[in-house]
Order: C-alpha cells, then structure tokens, then sequence
C-alpha cells in the first residue's frame, strides 16, 4: 500500500512532514498536544477540543478502537490529529470500530509518520500556534501562507458551535431539587451522570439569559467545560452575574471553561496559557486539606491572580506553573475547578458531594 503525503505548516513557518492516515483533506486551527497514555477517544470526542489539531504525545494511539460509551459528543469534534503510530489493529471487548474509521466518518485529516516528539518540543517552546494540516497542497509557501491568515482560536466565539440547540431535561418528575446545567460543551459521560442522579435536571443553550433559567426554579446551577476563550462568550458572563446578584445564595459549581465564565462574571482576568494543560496527569493542590489530585484538563487559559479580591479565595492550585485551579465565594456556594471533576472518584468526587449537598438545603 502506498501511504499519502501529508504536511503540516505552522504559522512560524515551520514544517513537519509525514504520512496521512485520516481524510484526505486540508483544513486549520490551533495546534496543541495532549500528554496522556489513554482515553485518546475521549480527548477526540471532547466538545473542548473543538478546532484543534491535536498532537498525542504518546507513541501509539488507536490499540484500543472506538466504542460507543466513552464518547464525549456525537462525534469527533478536533479537527486533526498528529501520531508517531497509528495502530491498524485494535484489541478491545467493548471496540465497535477503529479510531481510523471515525475519523474518516467525520471527514477529518491525520497525519502520522513523523517525530511527534519533535513537534511537542516545538509547542512547548514557542507556544500554541495557528497551522494547516493537508493532503491536497504540498507547498510550504502556500501551506505557512494559509496558516497565517487562519483566525486565532482565542478571537473565536467556540462555545456557539457546541452549546445544545435548545433546552432539555432528565428526570422530569423528581420532586427532590431542580439542578440547571449551562452547556457550554459539556461532556456526555458528565450528562449521563447528572441523569443518574435523583434531580430534575434542566439542560440550556450557552447563550439562555438569567430570567429563563431562574423561570425553572433551579435549586443550583451547573457551569460545564467547553472550547475557547471565555472572554469571546461575554453573553455566558452577563447571565452568570445577573443569576448571582439576583440569587447569591444560589449554589454555583463550575468546572473548566465554566470557571473561566464564573471568573470573569466576578470581575477578574483571564489570560492565555503559553501551551495549555491538556492531558490526564496534571497534578492539583487542594489548599484547604494540603491533599494532591491527579487531574485530567483540556484547557488553554488560566485566571489572573492579580485580579483577585477579598470576596474570593484560592482553592486549588496547579503544581506544574502554581497557576489557580480553582477558587471560591468567601460563603462556599460558590465554587469552580480549572479541571474535569470525576463523579465517582476518591480524589475529586467530593466536589460532586458538596454541590449536591448545597442544592439539597437550597431547595
């Protein structure tokens, strides 16, 4: 079998060559690399990921295929992906396909062949950056060109691509507490567990005001992860600050790109990470119990601590730069984490515990 030429040009002009095994296709958009050794299914499925070409930094990705429950969308949501390997054969009981076949399903370009390490390396020392994955136009110069007319991700409103289209809700007929979740891109297994659980829970679009949501009653309110840059959804921030001074003792829990909204409604700054935190093994300080959690995140910004107040407290804090990973009110109810909490976990289910338990004495 004779394997297609594919190329990736960087905005700096830089170049990497190697062999497509994805769609044959050309397309742009922020350049990241991802350091975990599993869940590469949902990294690519991740609403967060949303136009990212996306560099594993692991050897092998694929020996495991796709199957249907670990899905964290409708489908692939990157828009491309950077392998050393891409495994043709997969091993796994609950595999229904490979990675290739959906990859190929969503149109997407990959490319593999190459010295991954050396592309990591690169963003490690310039940074995220804006570039062209194809398999149509094998000229450097065109290829740098069209990178660099590409709009930066952080001009981009991203949120409005993968925000439900319309309200929705579990459990309808709980008279226990009413729990409201602004989705911004957030997660299926998250929904699936919300669903679980003995709430009525109501589902809105990113981009819902204040006074509809409050017309549910919500006992509190659930900010999800998402794409992007917080500061471009200012529609999000406007409903989070009226929900707080209409209501503030309503119990707030907020959880990635959700944090940075909360952030920004309580007038802080965010600003742009040079190469993210994106990966499964991010390792966060809990100030209050000295307790260090394991973290899985998909994020590129960070909160400014300069512009923190005295309302506010420092909860949590990033190991690898001492960025914040998470802060809350001075009361508690309202509270976020940079990272993706797991429901069922030692280490971070207990953010779970302490909303649900908020919502309980709120309703």
């Amino acid at each position: 079998m004779v394997l297609k030429k594919c190329i990736l040009a960087l905005e700096t002009g830089k170049i990497f060559e190697g062999f497509s095994c994805g769609y044959d296709a050309e397309t742009g958009g922020e350049v990241v690399f991802n350091t975990g050794i599993f869940g590469y299914q949902e990294v690519a499925t991740d609403p967060a990921s949303y136009k990212q070409l996306i560099c594993f930094a692991h050897p092998h990705v694929g020996n495991c295929g796709f199957n249907i429950e670990d899905s964290q969308s409708e489908g692939i949501t990157a828009f491309g992906f950077f392998f050393k390997e891409y495994s043709r054969v997969y091993s796994n009981w609950r595999a229904k396909n490979s990675m290739q076949e959906e990859i190929l399903k969503a149109k997407v370009p990959a490319m593999e062949g190459f010295d991954t390490r050396a592309l990591v390396k690169y963003i490690r020392e310039n940074g995220t950056m804006r570039g062209i994955i194809s398999t149509k136009d094998y000229s450097h110069e065109s290829l740098v060109k069209k990178a660099k007319s590409l709009q930066e991700n952080s001009k981009l409103d991203l949120v409005k691509e993968v925000t439900c289209s319309k309200k929705y809700s579990f459990n309808e007929n709980s008279s226990k507490a009413t729990v409201a979740i602004i989705d911004f891109g957030c997660t299926k297994s998250l929904l699936d567990y919300f669903a679980s659980t003995d709430f009525k829970i109501v589902v809105f679009p990113a981009n819902t005001q204040s006074n509809d949501i409050l017309k549910e009653n919500p006992d509190g309110i659930f900010l999800s992860s998402g794409p992007g840059y917080a500061i471009n959804s200012d529609y999000a921030v406007k409903t989070v600050k009226e929900i707080i001074a209409k209501n503030p003792k309503m119990p707030i829990f907020a959880t990635g790109f959700g944090l940075d909204i909360l952030a920004l409604s309580f007038g802080l700054k965010i600003l742009k990470h040079k190469i993210g935190h994106r990966g499964a093994n991010y390792p966060v300080k809990n100030l209050s119990t000295n307790a260090v959690e394991i973290t899985l995140q998909n994020n590129g910004y960070f909160i400014d601590e300069k512009t923190f107040n005295g309302n506010l407290k420092i909860t949590h804090v990033n190991l690898y730069d001492n960025t914040i990973a998470g802060f809350e009110n001075n009361e508690g109810n309202i509270f976020g984490i940079c990272y993706y909490p797991a429901p069922n976990s030692d280490e971070t289910g207990y953010l779970f515990k302490k909303f649900f338990s908020q919502v309980v004495k709120n309703a």
